[in-house]
C-alpha cells in the first residue's frame, strides 16, 4: 500500500503545469486597452457623457468634494444630471431633508393636481 506522501506526489505529477512564464494581472491598471477586454471594448455612449466609461480610478463628484479633500473626482456629467444639463443633483431625487440645499437644482414644478378628465380616482368615463 502506497504511503500518503507517495499518493500526493503521484497526483501532483499528473497536474498540468502553469503557463510559463505567468503574466501579471492588469485589472488595477488605468490603461483601458488592457482592462476592457471582450467584444468591442468601448462601443457606444450609455449615458449622456463619457464619465461612466473608463476605469474607476476616482471618487464620485457627488459624494466627495475634490476641492475639500484634495482628491481626484469624476465629473458630474452622468445620468439625469448630464442628460438634462443640470448644475447639481435633481431636487426631486433626494430626501426631503436635503431639498433646497446649495448643491441641488429645483426640478420639482408646482403641483397643479390632476386635470379633471385624467383623475384616476374618477374611474373610466
Amino acid at each position: 500500500m502506497p504511503s500518503k506522501q507517495e499518493i500526493i506526489d503521484e497526483r501532483k505529477a499528473n497536474l498540468p503545469l502553469p503557463e510559463q512564464p505567468p503574466h501579471a494581472s492588469d485589472w488595477n491598471s488605468l490603461d483601458e486597452r488592457t482592462v476592457n477586454v471582450g467584444s468591442g471594448g468601448v462601443s457606444a455612449d450609455i449615458s449622456s457623457s463619457d464619465s461612466l466609461r473608463g476605469p474607476a480610478a476616482a471618487d464620485s463628484d457627488v459624494r466627495v468634494d475634490g476641492e475639500e479633500y484634495k482628491s481626484n473626482t469624476v465629473g458630474r456629467g452622468a445620468g439625469r444630471e448630464g442628460q438634462d444639463n443640470l448644475g447639481g443633483l435633481p431636487n426631486d431625487a433626494i430626501s426631503r431633508d436635503a431639498k433646497n440645499k446649495s448643491a441641488t437644482v429645483d426640478t420639482t414644478g408646482k403641483d397643479y393636481g390632476y386635470p379633471q378628465k385624467s383623475d384616476p380616482s374618477s374611474g373610466l368615463q
